[in-house]
């Protein structure tokens, strides 16, 4: 079985999105602050028309929010809802054979860790595979979608 992940980085660390749940890479986004949001909520932006929550993976990982203007963003759908993942970069796109892909190890996993769907191994470099579905929690969900029911009207 080939799975082929996008990846992106946090820091110096290497996370993996699932190529077939990826919709799209942007660069810099405007990006519109939306007052007592979730920290996780970066704002909204507009992209080709559509309202789209922009959600920051730091937050979400408890890294501090950096200023740059090198951000770029994975586009994903969770249901039927568009979102932003604000990322510090996407590199490669690559196929990964079955055994270079293990399921994560039940020692990280938590329910603050449940997004956490498996580890590629890429020549040494360990990618953890995030599991779109199980990002947000019911919560994030709510909030993320509040907030384009909110900019739409």
């Amino acid at each position: 079985m080939e799975f082929k992940p996008v990846v992106c980085n946090l820091d110096t660390e290497l996370y993996g999105i699932d190529i077939n749940c990826v919709r799209g890479i942007e660069k810099t986004q405007e990006i519109v602050r939306v007052p007592n949001t979730a920290s996780y909520i970066k704002g909204i932006m507009n992209l080709r028309g559509d309202i789209i929550p922009v959600y920051s993976l730091r937050q979400k990982f408890g890294l501090p929010d950096i200023k740059g203007e090198n951000a770029q963003y994975i586009i994903v759908r969770i249901g039927k809802m568009p979102l932003a993942i604000e990322v510090d970069g996407v590199g490669e796109i690559f196929d990964a054979d079955a055994s270079q892909v293990i399921d994560a190890p039940p020692i990280i996993l938590s329910e603050k860790t449940k997004y956490v769907d498996k580890v590629v191994n890429a020549n040494g470099r360990l990618i953890l595979i995030i599991n779109i579905d199980k990002l947000l929690d019911d919560d994030e969900l709510y909030g993320a979608s509040a907030l384009i029911d909110a900019a739409t009207k």
